[in-house]
């Protein structure tokens, strides 16, 4: 009797374990928040759907518009978009977007403009997204405003959610109403010249106490003998503050993840989208691990690590939470409390490798 008892009791546990970790991704339902952070091996892509169906995607880079549009049309039963946003002009951020495009309608792009720091008129992957929109409904970034990405479904039923645009240009939101402030001085020296990284686009989407932030390749920390201003990342820091989650700046390069960044916004889950052996480098992945900047644990998710990655970073391979796959934090109707999936890139099916959570939000 007791045997059997105990073999009831492991059968209960074991389904109950299933039921908390599916093979698939739950569909999408209303009053979802969906954050996908695609591994594609070559470049930057993430997709979001909002509360209440408004769909955005923010970067797709490379030669990855195969699998960013089938990946989409997948989460989706009528494949669309409402947004399409470009962070800034490298090619791992927007080759992909016009054969994205010519697959999946897309309602308004949005990208950083060219009256700051044009893009070299020569650079084909400019050139090609530039022929591509200017028959489409197009607009340049308004730094510091919450009305130009907006639900475009059911805006007074979802009240508590919000899409700032924070950075780009040297501008930065000033933490209050519309406005913005520049960082970038009106006069600097050659060699301190704005670079294409330091004008990424940065957002942070609120939806009640869950707050997130992505902000393209904004750097962190300034090259030796550089000024403090180049830290984008320092003028962001101090007008978000805490997030809940956060994906890595510059794939977690070089440069990005600056103490003071990491200790203001004292993320618990951080999403680092690399794809190269240089994501991430050992300095910034140690910043983002280190507790001495902030307590408490904090989950790392890596959409693609390469071999050659793994054996530079050593031991600290083994305090990630996945080192593969696509990312989805899926928060819950009202912004509470938001779990991490991580899908299988390398199947068909994009079965789930893990979930973590549900993590209450700030």
């Amino acid at each position: 009797m007791k045997r059997a008892l105990l073999l009831a009791l492991s059968l209960v546990s074991a389904l109950s374990l299933v039921a908390q970790q599916p093979t698939q991704l739950p569909l999408w339902t209303r009053g979802t928040l969906d954050i996908h952070q695609l591994s594609t091996g070559r470049g930057n892509a993430a997709f979001f759907v909002f509360p209440d169906g408004t769909t955005m995607l923010l970067d797709a880079g490379g030669d990855a518009a195969k699998q960013i549009a089938g990946y989409i049309t997948r989460m989706m039963e009528k494949p669309r978009l409402d947004y399409a946003v470009l962070t800034h002009y490298h090619g791992d951020h927007m080759a992909a977007i016009p054969e994205v495009g010519a697959a999946i309608p897309i309602g308004t792009f949005i990208d950083r403009g060219t009256s700051f720091l044009p893009p070299p008129a020569d650079d084909a992957t400019v050139k090609t997204y530039r022929a591509f929109i200017a028959d489409k409904h197009s607009e340049p970034i308004r730094v510091g405003a919450n009305d130009q990405i907006v639900l475009k479904r059911e805006p007074k039923a979802f009240e508590n959610f919000e899409v700032r645009n924070v950075a780009a240009n040297g501008e930065v939101w000033n933490g209050e109403g519309n406005g913005a402030h520049a960082i970038f001085p009106a006069t600097y020296a050659a060699e301190d010249k704005p670079t294409e990284n330091m004008c990424s686009i940065g957002l942070r989407i609120r939806y009640g106490k869950f707050d997130f932030f992505t902000g393209g390749d904004m750097p962190g920390v300034p090259e030796a003998g550089a000024p403090d201003w180049t830290s984008v990342e320092t003028a962001v820091a101090k007008v978000i503050g805490a997030t809940d989650v956060h994906v890595a700046n510059h794939h977690g390069s070089i440069d990005p993840e600056s103490a003071f960044f990491l200790a203001t916004l004292k993320s618990p889950v951080i999403i680092l989208p690399a794809w190269s052996p240089t994501h991430p480098s050992q300095d910034s992945l140690k910043r983002m691990l280190t507790k001495r900047l902030y307590p408490g644990p904090r989950d790392i998710f890596v959409t693609k690590l390469y071999d050659s990655t793994k054996e530079s970073i050593g031991s600290r391979v083994d305090q990630l939470k996945a080192t593969h796959g696509h990312i989805v934090v899926r928060v819950a109707p009202g912004g509470d409390r938001f779990q991490v999936y991580v899908l299988d890139e390398t199947s068909d099916d994009l079965h789930v490798l893990s979930v973590s959570g549900p993590y209450d939000s700030h």
